[in-house]
């Protein structure tokens, strides 16, 4: 202690008398530790003053100027709530201790103790990380930083160690950003375990169509409500690496959360399960507003990539100024920026979608595509409101992907009412249920009389005879035609087409079995 007050004493002196002779002797020292060995370099003391009063000093005012610059220089420190802003005022003070702390035992870039900075973020780590973003975090912490930086002469023993100080301050930054860093993703992982759980678990749950209260509080921390309306895709996951999956997986969710949507995905057995949600007021087939403007971006995209590959001159052009010349620097600069834009997109495959577009069956369907098996089936189910119906389309579109085995040249997706026939082949209660009350009641219910049921009923029992039919019904040919008409208008489905006399043939069967044997 009393070679440190003399050491003091005569910095004061020199300071006070003779300033240029000071600068001088620094610089002289600062040459002479540049060429000397480096163990008569190292100092044997550290750069920080051991006046207790002085520290407890500029504790208080680094944390002062500290508060006063978050206030001006960030624009989310001010509507932190009171308690907020007193726990970030904890970790900076445990901050700047616990620097303080460290500094007494630097001596030099080369020799210093270990940096330990897991208390600074364990202050109150759970509600500090739901309360304050690592951005927010780092912002705090470069600002801490910059202002020990600006007020170094507050803690340094002398004008000439300043400089040792400066280094022991950029290192200890450097341990807490990757400290902060440390915590958020470890409170990332956990909480991505946790959501991959909770997805698991709804997944799990709309197949089993169980979609009680305690399925709905976990499908609300997802967004969905009763007023939600739901779609699902189901199919083999892309099988091209976990790493690459994982990210294709996480572009989906961020460009379906843009455009205002929810998703929940899991996997079933071995297939993957995408359940899409929207807010609004159902899922449209197309934005129509958006068809024209998708068209034309990948016609410009498609053009870009043609001119890519041409010469160097034709590059240039592309990226000419308004006069139609073009700097090298400029166009080259603008090469490596659209180059990085797309290297990740070459890598998992153009996102078939922009999140200026609204979320319906078209631009969902070109998201998710990418994540399935490119050689497998797909299956979509329809889009339904609620609880009950994410239940619903989920198991729509897993027994449609089950009954893809059974159509020739299977379209991706695959719409699950498409396949109803195959589908109550196979025990799907849905799809007969829906074939019955979508179908064969329409039909029944059209008149008293049953007419029009029983014209459909007649020519696809005939084989699809005109002729027959009329002949059967005792009517003209053109009162078929009429009434098959209807029946088009009435289901939806064709009894002219030879798959949809399929699904109509299956659903009258259903019906007259369902009507002979009310308790199936």
């Amino acid at each position: 202690m009393e070679h440190m007050t003399l050491e003091h004493d005569a910095a004061d002196e020199t300071a006070g008398s003779t300033p240029a002779t000071s600068a001088s002797s620094a610089t002289s020292a600062e040459s002479a530790d540049s060429v000397a060995p480096a163990d008569s370099a190292i100092p044997t003391v550290s750069p920080l003053t051991d006046d207790e009063v002085r520290i407890a000093a500029a504790t208080k005012r680094y944390l002062e100027i500290s508060e006063n610059r978050l206030s001006a220089q960030t624009d989310w420190y001010t509507g932190l709530a009171p308690s907020d802003k007193t726990l970030l005022h904890a970790v900076c003070e445990t901050a700047v201790s616990g620097f303080i702390e460290w500094a007494k035992s630097y001596r030099s870039p080369r020799d210093y103790a270990p940096v330990s900075t897991d208390h600074i973020f364990f202050v109150a780590p759970v509600e500090f990380m739901r309360s304050i973003k690592l951005s927010q975090t780092l912002d705090a912490t470069r600002i801490i930083v910059d202002v020990i930086v600006d007020n170094l002469d507050l803690l340094a023993s002398s004008a000439a160690s300043q400089q040792s100080l400066l280094n022991a301050a950029l290192i200890y930054s450097r341990s807490v950003a990757f400290s902060a860093a440390e915590v958020y993703a470890n409170a990332a992982e956990v909480h991505g375990t946790w959501d991959a759980r909770d997805e698991a678990f709804i997944i799990e749950s709309l197949i089993a169509g169980e979609t009680g209260t305690a399925l709905q509080a976990r499908m609300a921390s997802f967004h969905w409500t009763s007023q939600t309306h739901s779609i699902a895709f189901v199919g083999k996951p892309d099988s091209a690496g976990e790493l690459r999956a994982g990210m294709k997986q996480d572009r989906l969710r961020r460009h379906v959360s843009a455009m205002g949507g929810f998703v929940c995905m899991s996997q079933h057995q071995d297939l993957l399960v995408a359940l899409f949600g929207s807010p609004t007021e159902g899922i449209p087939d197309a934005d129509p507003d958006h068809a024209a403007a998708f068209a034309q971006a990948l016609a410009n995209e498609a053009a870009r990539s043609k001119d890519a590959s041409g010469t160097p001159a034709d590059h240039n052009d592309a990226h000419g100024d308004a006069h139609g010349t073009a700097s090298p620097s400029v166009g080259a600069a603008a090469a490596r920026a659209h180059a990085s834009s797309r290297s990740l997109d070459s890598l998992l495959g153009d996102v078939q979608a922009s999140p200026d577009e609204r979320i319906s069956v078209d631009s969902l369907t070109r998201l998710v595509m990418p994540l399935f098996d490119a050689g497998s089936a797909v299956c979509m189910g329809p889009v339904c409101q609620g609880f009950d119906g994410a239940s619903y389309t989920v198991r729509a579109a897993l027994g449609g992907y089950h009954a893809s085995a059974a159509i020739a040249n299977c379209p991706r997706p695959l719409a699950s009412n498409d396949v109803l026939p195959e589908r109550a082949l196979f025990g799907d209660r849905d799809a007969r249920d829906e074939m019955y009350s979508g179908i064969y009641q329409m039909l029944k219910d059209a008149n008293s009389k049953n007419s029009v049921l029983a014209t459909v009923k007649a020519y696809l029992f005939s084989g699809g005879s005109l002729d027959k039919t009329a002949q059967q019904l005792s009517v003209h040919p053109n009162t078929v035609r009429y009434r098959l008409r209807r029946s088009v208008d009435m289901t939806g489905w064709d009894p002219t087409d030879p798959r949809e006399a399929y699904v109509l043939l299956t659903a009258l069967k259903v019906g007259m079995i369902k009507d002979a044997h009310p308790e199936l």
